[in-house]
């Protein structure tokens, strides 16, 4: 298939050689040779060409080819030692190579939409083609990797223009009608890089979102992934924050709004994920961008909550720490804040039942209180990760069976005072947990 020839060239091989991995450029310059071998023309598209642009790393290989990209795929496979996944419906393929890498591959082709916010119908077809269907026009550039024009940049829609002028520019006027999700993806764009969604753009998301209510045409579950995208970036509060210029969150839920309240929550989440990140603790891995999400939720009521979950079909594991906050995590800002001495035992008891992320927006959360009743209960949940979550008992069920008292629901209650014990320093080694278990076996038994 022969690519249209007005073009704006530029080469870029030497960012690609200063910016990627090498391991990515000669991987690059492998698909483009093996491109040449059996006819075809591949291009590098989307975020890559963009980043490389700005003097960012990007390693999203996301390939578009004028010809056949399972061919193309499939003719990688065997050199790379790689598994391929094919869609001949839609002539898209993906390559994931033992080091995990993982290569997308697409037939260069044209979409058109039946309807308002529906999936598009597929036609192979050029790259220009294949660009103009793109979203904005510095993500609708390409980069051919094949051997004699390698590192070629090809800007048919002006999208050097629009990054040197930091305009965020969409494609063609219907563009959000086609895809209202495109929306949030603007201003993800326009923050990230502090860009301006330009005037023409804006009046088309304005038209979007008021008189042609497309919100109501994108399924839940589409919004939801593209809010927790947003919840991801590094500033979320400021993608929120246009995000209610242009739309007010009634699409969620209308009773959230991004208010002065909710800017200070989110400020404050920032502030104690940095803390724990940085703090000098075994971790686990947490997903910031659910402490965030729980923040915008924590005024609705456990069943508004209850139903945003069902409706935009969170993941189970989700649902269960957003609504561990909801049942637990309110109830404990309050007792950890209290200015009487609380034992080490009673601060686990009210966290550990809490996800982490959980955890991190009571932290959060408290530091918004008067000063003394916040610091209290902040250095009592820096207390928890620090100190007391993590901690175990040596003493096990044969243990007490073997001080003699037979198998009951009475062990649970005994591991649970001696957990108690450990933690508030009562009991440090096992000798002291069987000494400890054995007195309060006599006490049962009489």
């Amino acid at each position: 298939m022969k690519s249209d020839k007005k073009r704006i060239v530029v080469n870029l091989s030497k960012k690609m050689a200063d910016l990627l991995p090498k391991h990515i450029a000669r991987l690059l310059k492998m698909i483009g040779r093996k491109a040449n071998e059996i006819g075809s023309s591949a291009f590098v598209v989307g975020g890559l060409v963009r980043d490389l642009l700005m003097g960012f790393k990007n390693i999203d290989l996301d390939i578009v080819v004028e010809g056949d990209a399972i061919e193309l795929g499939s003719a990688l496979v065997g050199d790379l030692g790689a598994a391929l996944v094919a869609h001949k419906r839609f002539g898209t393929c993906t390559i994931l190579t033992k080091e995990k890498l993982k290569i997308d591959l697409a037939t260069a082709r044209k979409e058109s939409y039946e309807r308002p916010a529906a999936l598009p119908t597929v036609e192979f077809s050029s790259l220009k083609n294949d660009l103009s269907r793109r979203d904005f026009t510095i993500n609708a550039m390409a980069v051919s990797i094949n051997r004699e024009t390698f590192g070629q940049l090809i800007d048919f829609f002006k999208g050097v223009s629009d990054l040197r002028h930091g305009r965020i520019r969409v494609m063609h006027d219907k563009s959000f009608i086609d895809d209202p999700t495109r929306i949030f993806r603007a201003v993800r764009f326009e923050q990230r890089f502090g860009f301006a969604i330009d005037g023409h753009t804006q009046e088309l998301i304005q038209n979007a979102v008021g008189p042609e209510r497309m919100f109501e045409h994108v399924g839940p579950q589409r919004i939801r992934d593209e809010v927790i995208l947003i919840l991801k970036e590094k500033e979320p509060i400021r993608a929120l924050k246009r995000m209610e210029e242009l739309h007010e969150f009634r699409f969620i839920h209308p009773k959230i709004k991004f208010g002065r309240d909710t800017e200070r929550s989110f400020r404050a989440v920032g502030e104690a994920c940095e803390w724990y990140e940085g703090a000098n603790f075994k971790k686990r891995a947490i997903d910031k961008w659910l402490i965030y999400m729980m923040a915008l939720f924590k005024d609705l009521s456990y069943n508004d909550l209850s139903a945003i979950c069902d409706e935009f079909a969170f993941r189970r594991r989700d649902v269960l720490r957003m609504l561990s906050y909801k049942v637990r995590g309110e109830k404990s800002i309050k007792a950890l804040s209290e200015t009487r001495k609380i034992p080490p035992s009673r601060i686990y008891s009210l966290l550990n039942p809490l996800s982490f992320e959980a955890t991190l927006l009571v932290m959060a959360m408290s530091s918004l209180l008067e000063r003394r009743n916040g610091s209290l209960a902040n250095s009592r949940i820096k207390d928890f990760f620090q100190k007391y979550n993590g901690v175990t008992i040596k003493l096990k069920g044969d243990d007490i069976k073997r001080l003699g008292l037979k198998p009951c629901p009475r062990y649970k209650e005994i591991l649970r005072k001696v957990m108690v014990a450990k933690l508030d320093g009562a009991v440090r080694t096992k000798t002291d947990e069987l000494k400890y278990a054995k007195s309060l076996i006599d006490e049962i038994c009489g």
